[in-house]
């Protein structure tokens, strides 16, 4: 049996305090794994992956980001990250928590998952303190999104007549309006999720899940996705760190696997150590996926293995 931990530590921001939680073991400690989750959520929603690899050996660790989950000071937060260097504070909260862990067990190995929003920050994590890592995967991640400068140009508007706080049906609408055009027949507005109608049922009814990000929160999300999507990030991208990208083929995220392909490519052309798995007719979550059990033998595989 797994037990569970949870604490919190003062977000980079200074003026939130970031809810954490720690899944350990019941033996010997094989590893640390990072959890980076995704927007609109928060990480108690990976405790059955997180004890998956905890009866396999491994820590599990992971906060909730600013705006998100535990660690936000009241409801009205949700969706919103700082005033100043949003996404940049959300990345350095990260490492806080590598640095407590890495205090803890510093002599094994420790890798990072980041899902969606959080394989953003995972891979901006992984080029601004490659040291601290062993090796990486990325889940449900994004080769970049066209219209960038038109989104931005009308996020400024919106904070200008409304407010960075202002919640705006057409950002939204802009962002994830043609996500379940593919689906069909369509249950909810977040059926692009997982075929798991019974997983897309408990997100819907999730309070901490599925809200709408305020401006400053769309803002942050598309400057961090500019930012790990142009040239000098895969440039700086470290050669020698392990990576793997895993996307289901019907994920709108990843562009149906063509954006997942693009990072792949763009690795490769750098000489990176990368790898990819795109799993059929699997949309945007795996790890709640139907076959999330070949998923988590996968990126348990991953760990094994990177690193021998």
């Amino acid at each position: 049996m797994s037990t569970h931990f949870s604490s919190s530590f003062r977000s980079h921001d200074k003026e939130h305090d970031i809810a954490y939680y720690v899944i350990f073991p019941a033996g010997q400690v094989r590893g640390v794994v990072q959890i980076a989750h995704g927007m609109a959520e928060y990480f108690e929603r990976y405790n059955a992956f997180a004890d998956h690899l905890a009866q396999n050996g491994y820590v599990v660790c992971g906060n909730d980001h600013l705006g998100h989950g535990r660690s936000v000071n009241s409801e009205d937060e949700l969706g919103y990250f700082s005033e100043k260097n949003g996404w940049q504070n959300v990345v350095e909260d990260m490492y806080s928590l590598t640095k407590i862990m890495k205090k803890n067990y510093p002599e094994v190995p420790y890798y990072l998952f980041g899902h969606s929003m959080g394989s953003f920050l995972a891979r901006a994590f992984v080029t601004k303190h490659r040291k601290a890592i062993d090796a990486a995967v990325f889940c449900g991640t994004s080769g970049g999104q066209g219209g960038t400068e038109a989104m931005l140009t009308l996020i400024d508007a919106i904070k200008l007549i409304k407010g960075e706080r202002h919640r705006s049906k057409l950002l939204n609408d802009a962002a994830f309006g043609s996500y379940n055009n593919n689906i069909s027949p369509r249950n909810s507005d977040f059926d692009w999720l997982t075929r798991d109608t019974s997983a897309v049922a408990k997100y819907c009814n999730d309070k901490r899940c599925g809200f709408t990000f305020t401006a400053n929160g769309f803002e942050n999300l598309i400057k961090l996705l500019w930012y790990v999507s142009n040239e000098k990030w895969y440039k700086t991208y470290p050669k020698d760190l392990p990576t793997y990208l895993i996307a289901g083929a019907g994920d709108p995220v990843g562009n149906y696997g063509k954006g997942v392909l693009k990072v792949f490519n763009e690795l490769n052309l750098n000489d990176c150590c990368v790898e990819m798995k795109i799993y059929k007719d699997a949309r945007h979550e795996l790890l709640n996926e139907l076959n999330k059990d070949e998923v988590y033998a996968d990126v348990l595989d991953f760990f094994e293995t990177a690193i021998q």
